[in-house]
């Protein structure tokens, strides 16, 4: 009887983790809109079923990034950011897509590649995967408002759920939230200028060499998985990105 009810306070202590992810998940799909309150820990605790310890070290990692702040004897709010006054930029702090922080304009995806294959070396390092394992890997423009804007191009586990061509159409984050229960909570991004080669320049209509804006990201989801190994393409003159910096509480 004693150990299980020492098993079953050492599950709540570390479901902070998921506490965090869902919060987290509803703040950037606006079920929580910027610059309104939380709803009280009290709420959350009940919600989940865990002490006010659990709930606040969830909430710290929250704050930690930016995502919340406290007013005293107010509560928590909200914080709005740059991309809630403007559609036009891309957030590279958040691990986000195109379809959450351009949200409020019209995305269209042309599929030009997608099919399955074992992973290169490259691959298999940041994926963490055996060289046997199978990955997706797909090929994709991004237009906004009929205008070209990205060209990607995505490797994913084919363990993580099942991809089709169609799913590609739309938000692919958004559906292996919902079907696979997966969360994209944490990326490694690195960014850089480079020039456009053949099969980007052809892909987003603009001449070889031409300035682009690449992002080479490692996503990962909230059990630390990673699950995506992409590089984004932007086109210099039609892109905007912003990166809120936020000094974590000592």
């Amino acid at each position: 009887m004693c150990i299980q009810i020492i098993k079953s306070e050492v599950y709540k202590l570390y479901k902070y983790r998921e506490i965090y992810s869902d919060i987290k998940r509803d703040i950037l799909t606006n079920h929580y809109r910027a610059g309104t309150l939380l709803p009280t820990q009290e709420f959350f605790a009940e919600k989940y079923d865990v002490s006010r310890i659990t709930l606040k070290k969830a909430l710290s990692l929250l704050e930690n990034e930016g995502l919340i702040f406290s007013k005293q004897g107010s509560g928590t709010y909200i914080r709005p950011t740059i991309e809630n006054n403007t559609s036009e930029l891309l957030p590279l702090d958040l691990p986000v897509g195109v379809t959450y922080s351009h949200r409020d304009q019209e995305i269209k995806s042309n599929i030009l590649f997608f099919d399955a294959r074992l992973p290169t070396e490259e691959e298999q390092q940041n994926l963490s995967l055996n060289k046997t394992d199978p990955v997706y890997e797909f090929k994709r423009v991004r237009l906004l408002n009929g205008q070209y804007y990205s060209f990607e191009h995505v490797v994913m586990p084919v363990a993580i759920a099942p991809i089709t061509e169609e799913i590609l159409q739309g938000s692919v984050y958004d559906y292996l939230g919902h079907e696979a229960k997966l969360q994209l909570v944490d990326a490694r991004r690195i960014v850089y200028a480079d020039q456009a080669n053949e099969e980007v320049s052809a892909s987003l209509k603009i001449k070889k060499n031409d300035a682009v804006l690449v992002i080479e990201q490692i996503g990962y989801d909230q059990k630390g998985r990673a699950f995506e190994f992409s590089k984004s393409y932007f086109i210099s003159n039609q892109s905007k990105f912003v990166l809120d910096v936020h000094l974590k509480k000592l």
